[in-house]
């Protein structure tokens, strides 16, 4: 039923808006039935029968042209005043005060102006020529009736603006749900299947040789599956959770980097683990954060320079949490697989991590280290982080 009532408001016949025609279509009965039954007489019925239905006709116009609306009241008014006499009945003024506010309601106000002070110098002429004397009665009423459409618009204006902010919000909140999601599935995602590869062909190779020795990698392809399937069910349970919920909460932190660690070595690069950690708790967003990097991190590693030795550290003070994921230098094998993955990856890995890092307020630095290995650092300051919290 809304809509329906939604659309009428909203159609048009001939260009014209249908709310405009049907109010013209009334004036013009009231109009007419007035004249013909001479309340009030204000002349013969060949000057103000066709007067009548020329300035009710003005209201179809009232917003498709504001000008030509005034302009027909304007001819019709003068030329009533000039044969007979300035129309004064009650539809009359009714119908000139509704042109007046659409004309300050829908134009800019520069030509607002113009076209209202044209109006209304009309009007005082007519009355000078039917000698009247309610000059100030007509720069009251019609001056008003000009600042409240004036109004109108500006009202109208301020909505309009607060609904496009509000509409630029929601799709600005998507877009960056969007990405968060995006980064958290390729967190997941390519870690996982990277684990998976690797240990796939391990398997495959001792299945040649000794398949008694394939049941490791197999174990571990199993548990890495597992993991990332539980974790892929907790990203769905955080879509389908009431944002009133904690963020973070559920959501692995710097507590599970000893699983990411034991992944890796079960990968085939050997990795050690550092963590200096004091008692005072971490935001949820900062110990997710860390987890992620760190997971991003050892994924690219084993992308790209599998087998290379590798020290994972975490450091947290009073003031700082800092991170480091340093490699040393790759195979030469692996170095060919990663210049062959480079030409079909889309770089996402460091992007996601520097994104996590400035979420948290962080920064991070990354690039190639003096013995020809790969060094990603991560310093988030605790204290600033905390005092986003308190405020």
């Amino acid at each position: 039923m809304h809509e329906a009532v939604v659309r009428w408001m909203h159609g048009t016949v001939w260009g014209f808006p249908l709310p405009d025609l049907l109010l013209a279509a009334f004036f013009c009965v009231v109009a007419v039935l007035s004249v013909a039954t001479g309340n009030p007489n204000e002349g013969p019925l060949v000057v103000t029968l066709p007067v009548a239905v020329v300035t009710t006709a003005a209201l179809a116009w009232r917003t498709r042209s504001g000008a030509v609306a005034v302009a027909l009241v304007v001819v019709a008014g003068v030329v009533q005043t000039v044969l007979s006499q300035t129309p004064g009945s009650l539809w009359s003024l009714a119908v000139y005060a509704i042109v007046m506010y659409s004309v300050a309601a829908h134009y800019p106000e520069g030509l607002a102006a113009v076209i209202g002070a044209v109006m209304v110098a009309a009007l005082l002429i007519e009355e000078h020529i039917d000698n009247g004397v309610d000059y100030l009665f007509i720069l009251l009423l019609f001056g008003g009736l000009w600042l409240l459409g004036r109004t109108s618009r500006h009202w109208r204006g301020r909505v309009s603006t607060a609904e496009q902010r509000q509409r630029d919000a929601a799709r600005l909140a998507v877009a960056e749900e969007r990405v968060r999601i995006a980064r958290d599935l390729h967190d997941v995602v390519a870690h996982s299947l990277s684990v998976i590869a690797v240990q796939s062909d391990a398997a495959e190779a001792a299945l040649e040789r000794d398949p008694v020795r394939a049941v490791e990698p197999v174990r571990a392809i199993r548990s890495t599956a597992r993991g990332a399937l539980t974790e892929i069910r907790g990203l769905l349970d955080v879509l389908r959770t009431d944002d009133a919920a904690l963020p973070g909460t559920g959501s692995p932190g710097i507590s599970a980097i000893d699983r990411l660690v034991a992944s890796a070595r079960a990968a085939g690069v050997p990795v050690e683990y550092h963590a200096e950690l004091t008692d005072a708790p971490l935001s949820p967003a900062i110990d997710l954060a860390a987890y992620r990097i760190v997971q991003e991190c050892l994924t690219n590693v084993i992308k790209h320079a599998h087998g290379a030795a590798t020290v994972v550290t975490v450091q947290q003070s009073a003031r700082a949490l800092r991170l480091s994921v340093a490699n040393g230098t790759p195979s030469h094998a692996a170095r060919a697989e990663a210049a062959d993955g480079r030409q079909t990856s889309g770089g996402y890995g460091l992007v996601g991590v520097r994104e996590r890092a400035r979420a948290v307020g962080g920064s991070m630095s990354a690039g190639t280290t003096d013995e020809g290995g790969f060094r990603v650092a991560i310093d988030v300051p605790l204290h600033s982080a905390a005092g986003r919290r308190a405020s």
